[in-house]
Protein backbone atom coordinates (compact mmCIF):
# COMPACT_ATOMS: atom_id res chain seq x y z
CA UNK A 1 0.00 0.00 0.00
CA UNK A 2 1.68 3.16 -1.32
CA UNK A 3 0.39 6.40 0.99
CA UNK A 4 -0.26 9.64 -1.92
CA UNK A 5 2.10 12.46 -0.68
CA UNK A 6 0.84 15.82 -0.55
CA UNK A 7 1.29 18.17 -3.71
CA UNK A 8 3.67 21.18 -3.33
CA UNK A 9 1.41 23.93 -2.47
CA UNK A 10 -0.43 21.24 0.45
CA UNK A 11 3.25 21.14 1.77
CA UNK A 12 3.84 24.74 1.70
CA UNK A 13 0.41 25.34 3.09
CA UNK A 14 1.37 22.73 5.96
CA UNK A 15 4.66 24.43 6.72
CA UNK A 16 3.13 28.11 7.10
CA UNK A 17 0.42 26.22 9.61
CA UNK A 18 2.84 24.75 11.60
CA UNK A 19 5.03 25.36 14.64
CA UNK A 20 8.22 25.11 13.27
CA UNK A 21 9.88 26.86 16.67
CA UNK A 22 12.40 23.85 18.72
CA UNK A 23 13.46 25.89 21.21
CA UNK A 24 12.33 26.79 24.59
CA UNK A 25 11.27 30.27 25.60
CA UNK A 26 14.37 32.19 27.00
CA UNK A 27 16.83 29.35 25.27
CA UNK A 28 19.30 32.08 24.38
CA UNK A 29 18.24 34.30 27.77
CA UNK A 30 21.84 36.60 28.72
CA UNK A 31 23.23 36.55 25.03
CA UNK A 32 24.70 39.01 23.26
CA UNK A 33 24.56 38.82 19.56
CA UNK A 34 25.70 40.93 16.68
CA UNK A 35 24.04 40.17 13.30
CA UNK A 36 24.72 42.11 10.03
CA UNK A 37 22.24 42.77 6.81
CA UNK A 38 19.69 42.58 9.69
CA UNK A 39 17.49 45.31 8.13
CA UNK A 40 15.31 42.60 6.03
CA UNK A 41 15.01 39.33 4.88
CA UNK A 42 16.84 36.75 6.42
CA UNK A 43 18.82 39.16 8.77
CA UNK A 44 15.63 40.54 10.06
CA UNK A 45 14.12 37.26 11.00
CA UNK A 46 17.08 35.87 12.78
CA UNK A 47 16.71 39.44 15.04
CA UNK A 48 13.31 39.00 15.52
CA UNK A 49 13.79 35.06 16.94
CA UNK A 50 17.23 35.78 18.83
CA UNK A 51 15.18 38.60 20.77
CA UNK A 52 12.22 36.35 20.90
CA UNK A 53 14.42 33.71 22.79
CA UNK A 54 16.07 36.16 25.05
CA UNK A 55 18.96 37.58 23.54
CA UNK A 56 20.51 41.21 23.40
CA UNK A 57 21.11 41.75 19.36
CA UNK A 58 22.62 44.43 17.45
CA UNK A 59 22.28 44.77 14.09
CA UNK A 60 24.46 45.75 11.63
CA UNK A 61 23.80 47.71 8.23
CA UNK A 62 24.35 50.30 5.76
CA UNK A 63 20.63 51.96 5.92
CA UNK A 64 19.08 53.26 9.05
CA UNK A 65 15.66 53.10 7.83
CA UNK A 66 15.33 49.60 7.57
CA UNK A 67 17.40 48.72 10.98
CA UNK A 68 15.19 50.89 12.46
CA UNK A 69 11.89 48.80 10.94
CA UNK A 70 13.36 45.71 12.48
CA UNK A 71 12.64 46.99 15.79
CA UNK A 72 8.65 46.93 14.99
CA UNK A 73 7.07 43.89 15.62
CA UNK A 74 9.68 42.45 18.07
CA UNK A 75 8.65 40.81 21.15
CA UNK A 76 10.98 42.96 23.51
CA UNK A 77 12.17 46.10 21.51
CA UNK A 78 14.40 47.42 23.84
CA UNK A 79 16.21 44.28 23.11
CA UNK A 80 17.37 45.65 19.96
CA UNK A 81 19.58 48.00 18.65
CA UNK A 82 21.57 48.90 15.49
CA UNK A 83 24.54 50.74 14.30
CA UNK A 84 25.20 51.93 10.90
CA UNK A 85 27.57 50.99 8.80
CA UNK A 86 28.85 49.14 5.47
CA UNK A 87 30.50 45.71 5.93
CA UNK A 88 32.74 46.32 4.02
CA UNK A 89 34.38 49.34 5.42
CA UNK A 90 36.33 47.28 7.80
CA UNK A 91 37.70 50.09 10.69
CA UNK A 92 33.67 51.17 10.97
CA UNK A 93 32.45 47.50 11.41
CA UNK A 94 35.18 46.75 13.87
CA UNK A 95 35.46 49.59 15.71
CA UNK A 96 31.10 49.13 15.83
CA UNK A 97 32.00 45.74 17.02
CA UNK A 98 33.69 46.12 20.14
CA UNK A 99 31.61 49.14 20.67
CA UNK A 100 28.49 46.37 21.43
CA UNK A 101 31.41 43.54 23.11
CA UNK A 102 32.80 45.89 25.58
CA UNK A 103 29.24 47.61 26.99
CA UNK A 104 27.62 43.75 27.55
CA UNK A 105 29.89 41.36 26.00
CA UNK A 106 29.51 39.16 22.13
CA UNK A 107 28.12 35.96 22.45
CA UNK A 108 27.29 34.97 18.70
CA UNK A 109 28.07 37.09 15.07
CA UNK A 110 25.50 36.15 12.44
CA UNK A 111 27.60 37.89 9.25
CA UNK A 112 24.59 37.78 6.84
CA UNK A 113 25.22 40.41 4.85
CA UNK A 114 25.65 39.84 1.47
CA UNK A 115 24.67 40.62 -2.59
CA UNK A 116 25.31 39.47 -5.86
CA UNK A 117 24.18 40.23 -9.43
CA UNK A 118 23.85 37.65 -12.20
CA UNK A 119 26.49 37.67 -15.06
CA UNK A 120 28.49 35.83 -17.29
CA UNK A 121 32.23 35.61 -16.45
CA UNK A 122 33.57 37.40 -19.06
CA UNK A 123 31.00 40.00 -18.24
CA UNK A 124 32.07 40.30 -14.75
CA UNK A 125 34.57 43.59 -14.31
CA UNK A 126 37.78 43.94 -12.11
CA UNK A 127 35.76 46.29 -10.14
CA UNK A 128 32.42 44.13 -9.82
CA UNK A 129 34.43 40.99 -9.08
CA UNK A 130 36.15 43.20 -5.84
CA UNK A 131 32.76 44.75 -5.32
CA UNK A 132 31.48 40.75 -4.44
CA UNK A 133 34.14 39.31 -3.13
CA UNK A 134 34.72 41.93 -0.50
CA UNK A 135 31.16 41.88 0.73
CA UNK A 136 30.37 38.33 0.71
CA UNK A 137 34.13 36.79 1.89
CA UNK A 138 36.40 39.48 2.41
CA UNK A 139 34.62 41.73 4.93
CA UNK A 140 33.23 38.17 6.70
CA UNK A 141 36.98 37.41 7.64
CA UNK A 142 37.71 40.91 9.08
CA UNK A 143 34.59 41.14 11.05
CA UNK A 144 35.10 37.30 12.57
CA UNK A 145 38.79 38.05 12.92
CA UNK A 146 37.87 41.14 15.19
CA UNK A 147 35.15 39.27 17.01
CA UNK A 148 37.71 36.83 17.88
CA UNK A 149 38.91 38.16 21.38
CA UNK A 150 35.66 38.82 22.19
CA UNK A 151 34.14 35.15 21.44
CA UNK A 152 37.21 33.10 22.98
CA UNK A 153 36.24 35.34 26.24
CA UNK A 154 32.68 33.86 25.69
CA UNK A 155 33.25 30.63 24.37
CA UNK A 156 30.98 31.95 21.74
CA UNK A 157 29.93 31.34 18.21
CA UNK A 158 30.16 32.46 14.17
CA UNK A 159 26.89 31.21 11.81
CA UNK A 160 27.88 32.45 8.81
CA UNK A 161 24.53 32.81 5.82
CA UNK A 162 25.89 30.99 2.45
CA UNK A 163 24.02 29.79 -0.40
CA UNK A 164 22.44 26.42 -0.80
CA UNK A 165 24.64 24.32 -3.73
CA UNK A 166 27.80 26.18 -4.29
CA UNK A 167 29.83 23.12 -4.66
CA UNK A 168 28.59 22.27 -7.57
CA UNK A 169 29.46 25.77 -9.17
CA UNK A 170 26.76 27.98 -10.81
CA UNK A 171 26.90 29.57 -14.29
CA UNK A 172 26.08 33.72 -14.04
CA UNK A 173 27.32 33.69 -10.38
CA UNK A 174 31.15 33.25 -10.75
CA UNK A 175 31.77 35.73 -8.18
CA UNK A 176 29.39 35.01 -5.90
CA UNK A 177 30.57 30.95 -6.00
CA UNK A 178 34.14 31.40 -5.34
CA UNK A 179 33.14 34.00 -2.63
CA UNK A 180 30.97 31.31 -0.79
CA UNK A 181 32.94 28.50 -1.09
CA UNK A 182 35.74 31.08 0.49
CA UNK A 183 33.00 31.41 3.37
CA UNK A 184 32.70 27.86 3.95
CA UNK A 185 36.83 26.79 3.64
CA UNK A 186 37.19 29.98 6.19
CA UNK A 187 34.07 28.47 8.52
CA UNK A 188 35.98 25.32 8.38
CA UNK A 189 39.37 26.45 8.88
CA UNK A 190 38.43 28.81 12.02
CA UNK A 191 36.21 25.69 12.92
CA UNK A 192 39.53 23.67 13.25
CA UNK A 193 42.13 26.44 14.64
CA UNK A 194 39.48 27.81 17.27
CA UNK A 195 38.16 25.04 18.33
CA UNK A 196 40.72 24.77 21.63
CA UNK A 197 38.76 28.33 22.50
CA UNK A 198 35.44 27.20 22.63
CA UNK A 199 34.65 29.40 18.94
CA UNK A 200 32.57 27.52 17.04
CA UNK A 201 31.69 28.20 13.05
CA UNK A 202 29.01 26.93 11.61
CA UNK A 203 27.46 27.95 8.14
CA UNK A 204 24.10 27.70 6.78
CA UNK A 205 22.99 27.21 3.33
CA UNK A 206 19.56 28.63 2.43
CA UNK A 207 17.45 27.73 -0.90
CA UNK A 208 15.88 30.30 -3.05
CA UNK A 209 14.63 33.20 -0.19
CA UNK A 210 11.78 35.42 -2.03
CA UNK A 211 11.83 38.69 0.16
CA UNK A 212 9.70 41.75 -0.43
CA UNK A 213 12.86 43.25 -0.81
CA UNK A 214 13.53 41.64 -3.98
CA UNK A 215 13.10 44.97 -5.82
CA UNK A 216 14.98 43.45 -9.26
CA UNK A 217 11.83 42.14 -11.61
CA UNK A 218 14.25 39.69 -13.93
CA UNK A 219 16.04 39.11 -10.80
CA UNK A 220 13.22 37.65 -9.27
CA UNK A 221 11.65 35.78 -12.28
CA UNK A 222 14.80 33.49 -12.34
CA UNK A 223 14.50 33.59 -8.58
CA UNK A 224 11.02 32.09 -9.56
CA UNK A 225 12.17 29.43 -11.70
CA UNK A 226 14.69 28.15 -9.16
CA UNK A 227 11.78 27.68 -6.86
CA UNK A 228 9.16 25.93 -9.77
CA UNK A 229 12.15 24.08 -11.76
CA UNK A 230 15.17 23.17 -9.79
CA UNK A 231 13.45 22.64 -6.19
CA UNK A 232 12.34 19.09 -5.42
CA UNK A 233 10.00 19.97 -2.73
CA UNK A 234 8.82 23.56 -5.35
CA UNK A 235 8.87 26.13 -2.26
CA UNK A 236 10.99 28.58 -1.53
CA UNK A 237 12.81 29.12 2.03
CA UNK A 238 10.94 30.82 4.42
CA UNK A 239 13.72 33.27 6.33
CA UNK A 240 11.50 32.20 9.65
CA UNK A 241 12.88 28.39 9.05
CA UNK A 242 16.52 30.17 8.55
CA UNK A 243 16.15 32.25 11.99
CA UNK A 244 15.21 29.05 13.71
CA UNK A 245 18.09 27.20 12.65
CA UNK A 246 20.65 30.35 13.13
CA UNK A 247 19.08 30.41 17.20
CA UNK A 248 19.70 26.43 17.32
CA UNK A 249 22.67 26.49 16.18
CA UNK A 250 23.76 29.51 18.73
CA UNK A 251 21.87 27.48 21.67
CA UNK A 252 23.39 24.87 23.92
CA UNK A 253 21.58 22.24 21.60
CA UNK A 254 24.15 23.39 18.98
CA UNK A 255 27.24 23.10 21.58
CA UNK A 256 29.09 20.04 19.82
CA UNK A 257 28.25 21.33 15.96
CA UNK A 258 30.95 23.12 14.31
CA UNK A 259 32.88 23.05 11.23
CA UNK A 260 29.30 22.97 9.28
CA UNK A 261 27.24 23.39 6.01
CA UNK A 262 23.45 22.90 6.78
CA UNK A 263 21.42 23.84 3.86
CA UNK A 264 18.17 24.24 4.52
CA UNK A 265 16.85 24.99 0.61
CA UNK A 266 13.68 21.89 0.40
CA UNK A 267 16.33 19.74 -1.28
CA UNK A 268 17.69 22.46 -4.37
CA UNK A 269 21.20 20.62 -3.65
CA UNK A 270 20.19 17.49 -5.04
CA UNK A 271 18.70 19.08 -8.16
CA UNK A 272 19.58 21.23 -10.72
CA UNK A 273 20.42 24.11 -8.44
CA UNK A 274 22.21 27.23 -9.95
CA UNK A 275 23.25 25.35 -13.21
CA UNK A 276 19.68 26.64 -14.80
CA UNK A 277 20.92 30.53 -14.11
CA UNK A 278 22.03 31.05 -18.01
CA UNK A 279 18.37 32.08 -18.23
CA UNK A 280 19.47 34.97 -16.32
CA UNK A 281 21.26 36.88 -18.65
CA UNK A 282 19.78 35.07 -21.64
Amino acid sequence: MTTPTAAPNDRAAARERADVRVLAEGALTGLSAVVTGAGSGIGRAAVARLVELGATVTGIGRHEETLAGTREGLTRPDSYDYRVCDVRDTDAVTAALAEVADARGLGLLVNNAGGQFFAPAVDITPGGWRAVLDLNLTSVFHLTRAAYPYLARSHGSVINISLSGVERGGMGMAHSIAARAGVLGLTRTLALEWAADGIRLNCIGPGTVLTHALSDEASGHVLGKLVDRATPMKVPTPVEDVAELVAFLASPAGALMTGQLIQIDGGAHLGQGLHMLPEAYA
